[in-house]
């Protein structure tokens, strides 16, 4: 479950299915980010689902600040902390990265160094 809190509201909720995934991520769209994290950890390691409230967010959408790269990497160490998959940042990059490149988005390398601070 992802939710998009403040003035825009939004929740998706998605099976923690390969399939149902990628069918997210290929559509495109705000969620896509999310879940094509979540397809691309779920490939390689056996999780559970995972619940991200983004209650607060001041990061320009849609402007090319990366923003994309900056959920994807949100997702990946979510999913690397609760589940304690014990992934460096370089980890986190990695996922973001191949979560992002199954969306309609194209991102580079260098837009998951947000994975640094």
């Amino acid at each position: 479950t992802i939710v998009q809190s403040g003035p825009c509201r939004a929740t998706l909720t998605c099976a923690m299915d390969v399939a149902a995934l990628k069918a997210v991520a290929t559509a495109g769209g705000f969620f896509s980010y999310a879940a094509g994290v979540a397809c691309k950890i779920l490939t390689d390691y056996k999780v559970s689902g995972l619940e991200v409230d983004n209650y607060s967010c001041t990061l320009p959408v849609a402007k090319g600040l990366s923003s994309s790269a900056a959920v994807c990497v949100l997702v990946a160490r979510a999913f690397n902390r609760a589940f304690e998959l014990k992934g460096t940042t370089r980890f986190e990059m990695e996922y973001a990265y191949g979560g992002e490149n199954l969306t309609p988005s194209r991102c580079g390398r260098m837009d998951q160094a947000c994975a640094f601070g």
